[in-house]
């Protein structure tokens, strides 16, 4: 079958059994040995939209959004995330400030990494990049999860250039919730994932929904379009070896010491019915950044890990009003390092 015969089953098909026809279509045989064989080219044909731009940034070919006018804030997705995961906040955002988002390399639209150097710090530097190719000298950074992690470390590395830090369920202090502490409210939160999307050959529609009911509580934000699109994301050709990269350059280090490096103003977020982390650990990145001037901690009881799907709404009316409160304090300015 070939794209172009493939583009015109949209009509017919529903989304995830769109995605699967197109994995199948591109195999020789019957028995996958692999489903990621898409090529990107054919995955942005089909997600790719009229507010989608494309840049190379240092040999990255990253794929971005720019939206509104105003001081600046750019968005960093999480783990089997992407760009419009940040639909909702940008939508309001961006009548009042210029929101900026990007996929990272190994996700979503942007394409590999030549070097294989898929570190933390390589993402710290790209964002550098990133910025000064659309003219943001400083800007406030928001993070989701891995995200997170990579926002804190900008904003603890780049004072001069962050405004705000807002911080997601992120990343970065705990690894993850025990199997016992994990809440398990429903058969399909329950259900376990044949396949671990990051670094397993064979990525189903039931692996995506796996993963995604574990991350959102509102089980109706599970939707066949979202599904698609983390499906078509995962299976494109190199995504698995991306993957390890990213997991194998991976180093925690000490994230306490370099929260303490943090000036900028900061918002924590933290959705109480995460199945991801524990709620305590909001408050432990709170205190982590002591030589922040301000930090402000916000609770969302009816939010899973990803809370910018969850509350989209309120969650980004807080954000607005954290961002309004920095330009109505100008005297919130870094701290002192603390003397010890």
């Amino acid at each position: 079958m070939s794209w172009d015969t493939a583009m015109k089953l949209n009509r017919l098909l529903p989304p995830a059994a769109l995605a699967l026809s197109l994995i199948g279509a591109a195999l020789p045989g019957h028995a996958a040995e692999t489903t990621r064989v898409l090529t990107r080219e054919s995955v942005i044909a089909r997600y790719a939209d009229a507010q989608s731009r494309f840049i190379d940034v240092d040999g990255v070919d990253v794929h971005y959004k720019d939206e509104g006018s105003g001081p600046v804030l750019l968005l960093v997705h999480g783990t089997l995330g992407d760009l419009s995961d940040w639909d909702a906040w940008a939508a309001v955002l961006s009548r009042h400030y210029r929101v900026l988002r990007l996929d990272l390399p190994a996700f979503g639209l942007t394409g590999p990494l030549r070097s294989g150097n898929y570190s933390v710090d390589r993402w710290l530097s790209l964002v550098d990049a990133f910025m000064d190719r659309l003219g943001a000298e400083r800007f406030a950074i928001a993070g989701t999860s891995y995200g997170g992690l990579v926002a804190f470390r900008y904003a603890a590395t780049r004072t001069d250039r962050v405004t705000g830090l807002i911080l997601a369920n992120s990343a970065g202090i705990q690894t993850g919730k025990g199997p016992s502490e994990v809440e398990k409210p429903s058969a399909k939160a329950r259900k376990i994932p044949d396949a671990s999307v990051f670094s397993s050959p064979v990525i189903t529609a039931d692996d995506i929904e796996a993963n995604l009911y574990h991350l959102l509580a509102d089980e109706a934000l599970v939707t066949p379009e979202r599904v698609a699109r983390k499906l078509a994301y995962a299976n494109m050709r190199g995504r698995g070896e991306e993957a390890i990269a990213g997991r194998t350059l991976y180093e925690r280090g000490d994230p306490q010491r370099v929260l303490a490096h943090v000036r900028a103003p900061a918002l924590v977020l933290w959705g109480a019915a995460n199945r991801a982390l524990n709620i305590e650990t909001a408050q432990a990145f709170a205190d982590a950044m002591k030589n922040a001037c301000r930090v402000d901690v916000r609770i969302y009881p009816e939010a899973g890990h990803m809370l910018m799907v969850d509350t989209a709404a309120r969650s980004a009316a807080d954000v607005q009003a954290f961002l309004a409160s920095l330009a109505a304090a100008p005297a919130c300015r870094a701290r002192p390092a603390a003397q010890p």
